[in-house]
């Protein structure tokens, strides 16, 4: 994985004054990545390939920045993340999952922060933390859960500050203890 991530790097810095489509082929003579060049910086539709032949990186750049939808992907083919960047910074939904497919985290952002709906998920597939972003900070009601599904502790944040009452709950979902904020 280290390997690839040098690649990727490489191949999208590309050369500096190059312009039109190109393509980088491995020691096997397999293709690696395809895409285009305008004034010496990515622009268009890009792929790069992981040695396995599976799709590694699939996205849109515009002037050399990320821009538009794009995924990056396990050796084995599965998504890792998706995301949509403006600019080359994180606008819109992101998700991100763990190697066996579920859903690791679901994220929104604008303007390369995180604002509106945030979840992360057990390996399992179970909630883990549900909650919102404001200007890029936890915003309003969190609510976190144990492995089990049961709740772990839930109460808000008033800029990136606890704020309010929160309350912690035992294993059994029993109120173990709250606290004011």
């Amino acid at each position: 994985m280290i390997k690839l991530i040098f690649f990727i790097r490489e191949v999208l810095s590309g050369p500096k004054e190059s312009d039109g489509p190109s393509r980088w082929f491995n020691k096997h003579g397999e293709l690696q990545a395809k895409g285009s060049y305008k004034g010496g910086k990515q622009h268009g539709p890009w792929e790069v390939y992981h040695e396995t032949g599976h799709l590694a990186f699939k996205g849109t750049f515009k002037d050399g920045e990320r821009d538009g939808p794009w995924e990056l992907y396990y050796e084995d083919g599965r998504v890792k993340i998706k995301g949509n960047s403006r600019e080359g910074r994180p606008d819109g939904r992101f998700e991100r999952y763990y190697d066996n497919g579920q859903l690791w985290e679901r994220q929104t952002y604008k303007d390369g922060e995180p604002e509106g709906p945030f979840e992360k998920f057990y390996e399992s597939g179970r909630l883990c933390t549900k909650g919102h972003y404001k200007d890029g900070k936890p915003d309003g009601f969190w609510e976190y859960y144990y492995v089990s599904g049961k709740l772990k502790r839930r109460g808000g944040f008033k800029d990136r500050e606890r704020d309010g009452l929160w309350e912690y709950f035992d294993e059994n979902g029993q109120l173990k203890n709250s606290r004011s904020f």
